[in-house]
């Protein structure tokens, strides 16, 4: 079994005895800062299709994101090594350093490394920048972002006189 989904099992097993999420970064993604982690209430392996289904208060911890869902579907290559696509649904939030996304489905390509939100998509800037649409495309590496269907952005800019602005 591949060192991911060993790292998988563990922290399910973990949730079934201990009951509990973890609130903070878990302790292997320091000793391994590429790891990712999931938790969830029940976990299902089909290595003939090669897809893990996680379902039930669904988070996943990354060191540079963190996600919760109800439920999430993660499509493994023909190796079962490579993660290739996966599908968070129901009520799912993205946090990362500098945005949040909120939406009911969030699909993540990872060859494309790219983010497609779907039900209700939302995205809120650190700025408070908020953007709305039918379907919002976020490719991270190039950090863009593509709004389909009834788009609407509110750019909020700092309202603060220029003053108090000086005084910080």
């Amino acid at each position: 079994m591949k060192p991911f989904l060993l790292l998988l099992l563990f922290f399910f097993l973990r949730l079934n005895v201990f009951g509990q999420f973890p609130e903070e970064n878990p302790p292997e993604l320091l000793s391994n800062p590429d790891a990712t982690v999931v938790t969830s209430n029940t976990f299902r392996m089909d290595q003939n299709n090669h897809q893990g289904f996680f379902s039930g208060n669904v988070i996943t911890i990354a060191n540079n994101f963190k996600m919760r869902s109800n439920e999430m579907t993660v499509y493994f290559d023909e190796s079962g090594s490579e993660i290739k696509r996966l599908i968070a649904k129901g009520d799912a939030v993205l946090v990362q350093e500098k945005r949040t996304a909120k939406a009911s489905q969030m699909e993540y390509i990872v060859p494309e490394d790219k983010l497609i939100l779907t039900g209700n998509p939302e995205v809120i800037e650190e700025n408070k920048d908020h953007v709305t649409g039918n379907v919002i495309t976020i490719f991270r590496n190039t950090n863009q972002m593509f709004v389909d269907g009834h788009s609407r952005v509110i750019l909020l800019r700092n309202s603060q006189p220029q003053e108090q602005q000086q005084k910080k």
